[in-house]
């Protein structure tokens, strides 16, 4: 047994599965494929897994104070990359793996996908349609934001297929929008969202973002209150995270804005908007970050991405997998292709069960080799102890303080099943 890199796991909390996720390429070599491999896998059967295509757009036309990500400050035409992604569509479409199978989700995020102008949007898909198969009960998402989600866009949406709307609310305190830099205060929030629903026949969910500077248990609790008042399909919920490069890491950098770090008042606000948002029984947990309304959203681009489906990556900054190779599409002319080995292919399937709250025994154990599974049920017996997973004949499931922890909890087993078998 190699112990040396093992740590105390609740040290810091991880907010984001992206913490988890990218841990076995550090054990493990990469082993970089060419484009032609990728191509080839492409003319294969394809095989029988759930499977999602992920389009990005990096760019916005309002950055959030606390982002990041792969996007830009819009400036400027969008043609040549509205083009681009078109073309995408047409070059891949060509291929057995969409001829033969249909897709069963569409996710298009980013940056703001809907910052395209109607021209635009319908032209991307108008070639998606054309191109691809969707299978008969698809989920295809659009995330956006309210201020320029217009009437011409959500029709052209609707006619293309679109029927999930993932909106990027962060809060519906005044105060927390205008922290996170959003547009609308709070009553013309709720304004649109009501008149987004009467007007959109798909699934509308949305974003919260807790732990803003000076943010009560009273605030979240009234965003919970309001999403049940919206009767929205889900909500997701994340702490507040600090990204290098942010407006928000300048603005603490230079003395302009001071987060509260402490883990008991995350964990206070994370307890109350759970527990308001689930108080009735009319919302569940579905994942670690997202509470849904019951026979409402069934988010199957997380429950694909973290199954061991396929999820084909299309647009600047996006990644996916398509069976064994992992791509990752850094520029309109440059991917890279990586292979993954079976043992990698398991540990993600392994890392990804433990992203929802309840893990059930005969779809984990085939997953798990005798040592592994030894080590394992070292690692619960700990976790029981901690009062942080219950454990019954059939499942293992996270308790509240398990929710809280869950990406630390999946970071863990993950890591020991590697340090302690290498």
């Amino acid at each position: 047994m190699n112990t040396q890199n093992i740590q105390n796991p609740f040290e810091i909390r991880y907010k984001s599965h992206h913490n988890v996720s990218a841990l076995v390429g550090k054990y493990y070599p990469s082993v970089r494929l060419k484009e032609d491999d990728f191509l080839k896998k492409l003319n294969e059967d394809p095989k029988d897994v759930p499977r999602a295509i992920y389009v990005h757009t990096p760019y916005c036309d309002k950055i959030c104070s606390f982002c990041n990500l792969n996007r830009e400050q819009l400036n400027g035409s969008l043609d040549s990359y509205s083009e681009y992604i078109s073309d995408e569509f047409k070059k891949y479409g060509q291929y057995k793996y969409f001829k033969e199978k249909p897709i069963d989700v569409i996710y298009f995020g980013g940056g703001t996908p809907t910052v395209y102008k109607e021209y635009q949007l319908e032209q991307i898909l108008k070639a998606l349609n054309e191109n691809v198969k969707l299978a008969d009960d698809y989920e295809f998402t659009f995330e956006t934001t309210l201020h320029n989600l217009t009437d011409g866009k959500l029709e052209i949406m609707q006619k293309y297929g679109v029927n999930r709307l993932s909106i990027g609310i962060q809060s519906f305190s005044t105060v927390g929008r205008k922290f996170y830099n959003r547009t609308f205060d709070r009553e013309e929030t709720i304004q649109k969202l009501l008149d987004l629903k009467r007007k959109f026949k798909g699934e509308v969910c949305v974003d919260i973002i807790y732990n803003y500077p000076e943010q009560s248990v009273e605030d979240v609790i009234m965003d919970a209150k309001t999403i049940k008042d919206l009767d929205l399909g889900s909500s997701s919920f994340y702490s507040l995270m600090v990204h290098d490069g942010s407006t928000l890491s300048k603005d603490i950098k230079d003395e302009k804005v001071k987060l509260n770090e402490s883990l008991r008042i995350e964990k206070k606000l994370h307890d109350a908007f759970v527990d308001e948002l689930t108080k009735g029984e009319e919302y569940y947990i579905l994942e670690l970050t997202k509470i849904a309304k019951k026979g409402r959203d069934k988010y199957k681009y997380i429950k694909t991405r973290s199954f061991g489906g396929d999820t084909f990556p299309i647009g600047v900054g996006a990644g996916g997998n398509i069976d064994n190779i992992t791509v990752f599409r850094m520029k309109k002319e440059m991917s890279m292709f990586v292979e993954k080995s079976e043992y990698q292919l398991r540990l993600d399937k392994i890392s990804g069960l433990f992203q929802f709250p309840v893990v059930e025994k005969n779809i984990l154990y085939p997953m798990l080799e005798k040592r592994e599974k030894e080590i394992f049920t070292s690692i619960i017996d700990e976790f029981k102890e901690k009062k942080l997973i219950n454990e019954t004949i059939d499942n293992y499931t996270l308790t509240k303080d398990g929710l809280f922890w869950g990406n630390n909890i999946s970071r863990d087993i993950l890591v020991r099943l590697i340090e302690e078998t290498l």
